[in-house]
């Protein structure tokens, strides 16, 4: 009776272990189909759509996967399926938040502003998330939507602190520049739009912002000029 029982345990150790052989091939064959689906971004979105599909399939708590899908279906306009991607991708990860800050640039890109702050603010939740500039500044932009532009200030100026920034620190002078141009600072306005020009290191934005001084300038005499 007891060799059975022990004969009926090493089956079952067995069962479980060739269960875990199999589930641990599966994820080592979902990573590779991950790296490879990464590898065709840049050149062959389908290509690499259909690689992505397959790691989920054999990982479907695959993260990552549903992360690059959900910018692939952001590119290509798909956004209720990029919505979708980055939904599934914080559901195995409360705490992802890169997928966080990526729904939320879906929201944005439809302009459902409330939902997409709320999304840019639990990116910024991780403290330890690598691209919160990015998640300051969209957030920044999104507040400055619905016109609250001391906060936008606030996100903003926070954006710019994070050491090392992963955006280009242009962008977010001329996001001062606008900001301060819709609460009326204009000198303020003209120096973050100098200032941008002077990070532009590319010459980038820089016919964009010398038009953005014009108009300043233009603003700003039509102000001074005498009332008749």
């Amino acid at each position: 009776m007891f060799r059975k029982g022990v004969v009926g345990i090493c089956v079952l150790m067995g069962l479980v272990g060739c269960a875990t052989e199999v589930s641990l091939k599966q994820q080592r064959e979902a990573n590779e189909h991950y790296q490879l689906g990464g590898s065709y971004l840049q050149t062959d979105h389908q290509r690499a759509i259909v690689l992505l599909e397959q790691a989920i399939d054999l990982n479907p708590n695959h993260r990552e996967a549903h992360l690059e899908l959900g910018v692939i279906y952001g590119k290509r306009g798909r956004l209720d399926a990029g919505e979708e991607h980055y939904k599934q991708a914080i559901r195995i990860d409360s705490d992802y938040s890169e997928a966080h800050n990526n729904l939320g640039t879906v929201y944005a890109r439809q302009a459902r502003w409330d939902e997409a702050i709320e999304e840019y603010r639990k990116a910024l939740e991780n403290p330890r998330y690598p691209l919160s500039d990015s998640a300051y500044y969209n957030l920044a932009r999104a507040l400055s939507q619905i016109e609250k532009y001391d906060e936008a200030l606030i996100a903003l100026r926070n954006a710019s602190l994070v050491v090392p920034l992963a955006m280009p620190m242009v962008l977010i002078h001329q996001e001062f520049g606008r900001l301060y141009e819709k609460v009326g600072e204009i000198e303020l306005a003209r120096a973050s739009y100098q200032e941008a020009i002077e990070a532009d290191n590319q010459g980038t934005y820089r016919e964009q912002l010398e038009n953005y001084l014009r108009d300043l300038e233009v603003m700003f005499r039509e102000e001074e000029s005498p009332q008749l």
